[in-house]
């Protein structure tokens, strides 16, 4: 997937780099926050902020970080 450049790169090829990079980039967001207890990043972290908040079942804050991924 990788090895594909320039015209040989399809659709398909790019979906497939996007999901690697995005799964990475959301283990690296859970274990940072596990481990210290502080967000460790600043593009993905409502998402971690999201969850954290419906898993303390406190969803009018759960809600308004929804807000900033839906927007």
């Amino acid at each position: 997937m990788f090895k594909h450049q320039g015209s040989k790169r399809n659709l398909r090829h790019n979906l497939k780099i996007a999901s690697l990079l995005s799964f990475v980039a959301g283990l690296v967001n859970v274990a940072g926050f596990l481990a210290v207890q502080k967000l460790t990043t600043n593009v993905t972290g409502h998402f971690a902020f999201f969850v954290d908040e419906v898993f303390k079942l406190n969803f009018k804050q759960g809600f308004i970080y929804f807000l900033y991924i839906f927007f």
